[in-house]
């Protein structure tokens, strides 16, 4: 597997609709994310965020329009593509009769034999890995400990590492602080920028906290009512601009041609 240069775009949508059912709550005209890139998105809960990391992770299909990750189209039916795009969620999807060390190998699991790996047997080499990625998470000594005993700070660091252990290009995170206090929210942000930055590849987090974006992204989208109304470097997010993609939703949902018309500050100014 060849990595993408730093110039390249790993992920493109040109006039994109997606939603479930009938219904579309997501409409981007236009979003071109480079290789290496670590992308913060703001937005209300309902505002897009999750279904646009869907969309990217090839959960939900495209309505309308064009979607290209890693150079392919059609991402939900390529296991390729899928092994290559690492999700952490929201409720971190662990498994709790597994040990820690048993969760973070699930991680390997495109790349095992099924068989082998239904009855628990990993390689060696695969077993070493995943110690090594759970000293780097500061969960050194802690993998035989069933994933139900452990903090919800520590699950969210296990979370990181079965991404990690996916050797993924891209590394998509799903308001992975939002059950944190502030402390081990940061904290756990400086860590996932730091395991990705180590790894070179692309980061998307979405998050609720614009300080943290402010702190941790190289560049921020905000989302309001399905539409991208904020795309730019964090040091210019201005306090207007937070609140005009936190304020109240005004379409509920998102319908295709209330999301034809550009509302953006910049738009509106």
């Amino acid at each position: 597997m060849q990595p993408f240069s730093s110039t390249e775009a790993v992920i493109k949508l040109q006039s994109v609709r997606a939603g479930y059912g009938n219904t579309c709550v997501l409409s981007v005209d236009e979003l071109s994310i480079s290789s290496q890139e670590r992308v913060f998105i703001l937005g209300r809960s309902g505002s897009g965020k999750t279904t646009l990391s869907r969309l990217i992770k090839g959960r939900i299909p495209v309505m309308e329009g064009e979607l290209s990750v890693l150079g392919e189209s059609n991402v939900i039916s390529n296991r390729d593509i899928q092994r290559r795009i690492a999700m952490v969620d929201q409720d971190f999807n662990l498994i709790p009769r597994l040990t820690l060390v048993e969760n973070v190998l699930t991680g390997a699991l495109g790349r095992t034999s099924p068989f082998r790996t239904f009855l628990g047997w990993y390689p060696a080499s695969e077993w070493e890995k995943a110690e090594s990625i759970l000293a780097e998470v500061g969960l050194d000594g802690l993998g035989n400990r069933r994933i139900d005993t452990l903090s919800g700070g520590q699950q969210q660091r296990a979370a990181i590492a079965r991404a990690l252990m996916q050797d993924a290009d891209i590394i998509i995170a799903d308001e992975p602080v939002s059950n944190l206090d502030p402390e081990l929210a940061e904290d756990a942000l400086a860590l996932l920028v730091a395991c990705t930055a180590r790894r070179e590849v692309t980061l998307l987090v979405n998050l609720h906290q614009p300080r943290l974006a402010r702190k941790f992204a190289t560049r921020v989208l905000g989302l309001a009512d399905g539409c991208i109304v904020y795309d730019g470097d964090p040091e210019n997010l201005s306090t207007r601009d937070e609140e005009f993609i936190y304020r109240e939703s005004e379409l509920n949902p998102v319908s295709k041609d209330a999301l034809s018309h550009d509302t953006s500050p910049a738009k509106m100014a």
